[in-house]
């Protein structure tokens, strides 16, 4: 399979699901500046969605809700597949298939060379259509960590 040359950037999440919705979030607004350069994509962080997503890509960004018990808003960078959690359950809230997207893709041999997640601190994932103003406050500043991470990264 050729390389697909252009980033990929993933918004993980339900926007159904609070601060859960940040990574849905996230790509709305990039997908809306209409750039060229990055293909984007909202998905629920189920294993073979995300193999399937970013198989042939040499740079994926996952955008998504990440539990590592600092405050709310906090914004996470996480490069490479071995900073990526590897339990169900361990920081990102689809740590499960995240991690089994990681380790299903390296068996594979299409894990992409540059696996970034950028998360942020969620206040709370409960049912609700609104993020929390700590995790509000802080999406522009996530658009632009995500958008400098697929400038800048040489791959």
């Amino acid at each position: 399979m050729k390389p697909l040359t252009k980033p990929l950037i993933v918004g993980l999440g339900n926007r159904w699901r609070g601060d859960d919705g940040v990574g849905p979030r996230v790509v709305e607004v990039i997908a809306a500046l209409g750039r060229d350069d990055v293909d984007v994509v909202e998905l629920d962080g189920e294993t073979s969605r995300l193999v399937s997503a970013w198989a042939g890509r040499q740079h994926v960004v996952l955008v998504d809700a990440v539990r590592a018990g600092a405050p709310p808003g906090t914004i996470h960078h996480l490069i490479g597949p071995d900073r990526i959690p590897t339990v169900v359950g361990e920081a990102s809230t689809h740590g499960g298939g995240v991690a089994a997207a990681v380790a299903l893709s390296r068996a594979l041999g299409n894990l992409p060379v540059r696996l970034v997640i950028v998360g942020v601190e969620p206040a709370a994932v409960d049912h609700d259509d609104q993020l929390s103003s700590a995790v509000a406050c802080v999406l522009d500043d996530v658009v632009e960590r995500v958008l400098e991470e697929v400038s800048g990264a040489c791959v």
